[in-house]
């Protein structure tokens, strides 16, 4: 069900933003910062790599609420699908 949100984009805070990733086991959501914005992304000594774009963890459930989405997550869906993705996600 939620894997037909991967590459979906969205402007969010002035960011271009795209779903990547859903990890439904860990309950989460890999989200990618679009176009030219990247940040420097460091090797396991600490020397910079490579430019590549910033990413984002972000739980698929809100962690104020467990009966509710995350609201970013809830901004790359449509209206039709918010509440079906809701009761998959944030079961009674």
């Amino acid at each position: 069900m939620l894997q037909r949100l991967i590459g979906r984009e969205r402007m969010i805070e002035n960011r271009q933003l795209r779903i990547v990733e859903i990890l439904m086991d860990e309950g989460f959501a890999i989200i990618e910062q679009r176009h030219d914005q990247t940040s420097h992304q460091e090797n396991q000594f600490g020397d910079i790599h490579r430019r590549a774009a910033r990413q984002f963890t972000v739980p698929l459930v809100s962690e104020l609420d467990a009966q509710k989405l995350h609201p970013v997550i809830e901004q790359f869906l449509t209206q039709d699908e918010i509440e079906p993705i809701r009761a998959f996600c944030c079961p009674p």
